[in-house]
């Protein structure tokens, strides 16, 4: 039996019409502020299609060794995190510069970060959204998640001061979960986002 040979037009990888970098939607909020469910709720409302992109997706599909050290390459805190979250943060403008649209939803933990962030979407269309959460309902959500280290969301508010690195475009309270208001306003406030933004160098 002869093997019949695809044709050029067959095997010609789909061209998607010229459109530019990206927009990003980038939420930042302490663990268990309800960051997954805002976003997953925009990604739904936005009448375009937008990638939901955040570093536990990447956990979660198996990408980081089990093993942790105490020290040597395997220390997570000293080894692989750092080389971890810098490696997330450029995954971000090169998925924008290929034309997605993003929803990035991550925790500012270090002022360095937030620089680093900067630098790395200067020229990008960026809304940087600050997701607050009163405590005792992030302490609850962990409880009830299960899945998540009890304090670590207050910490990232009391102690590592995630909301205090600078301004934001928008600042929104999702206490009272991620209703059909919320979202509204939030996209509204999106669509008239002005051209100077929080998020520069």
């Amino acid at each position: 039996m002869k093997l019949q040979m695809a044709s050029d037009a067959e095997v010609r990888e789909p061209s998607p019409a010229e459109r530019g970098p990206g927009r990003i939607i980038f939420l930042n909020g302490a663990s268990s502020s309800g960051k997954s469910t805002l976003a997953a709720a925009l990604q739904d409302a936005l009448d375009e299609p937008f990638l939901h992109v955040s570093s536990d997706q990447l956990v979660s599909a198996g990408v980081l060794p089990r093993r942790r050290d105490d020290g040597g390459p395997f220390d997570w805190w000293h080894e692989m995190r750092p080389r971890f979250f810098a490696g997330f943060h450029r995954c971000l403008p090169a998925l924008a510069q290929a034309g997605n649209d993003l929803i990035v939803e991550h925790v500012i933990e270090f002022p360095a970060w937030r620089r680093d962030l900067s630098a790395l979407l200067t020229g990008l269309d960026v809304y940087l959204i600050g997701v607050h959460c009163d405590l005792e309902e992030i302490d609850r959500r962990e409880q009830e998640r299960g899945d998540r280290k009890i304090g670590e969301g207050r910490t990232h508010v009391t102690v590592d001061a995630i909301h205090t690195f600078g301004p934001y475009d928008l600042e929104v309270n999702t206490t009272a979960g991620i209703t059909t208001e919320l979202v509204t306003s939030t996209l509204q406030a999106w669509r008239r986002r002005p051209s100077d933004r929080a998020l520069r160098p």
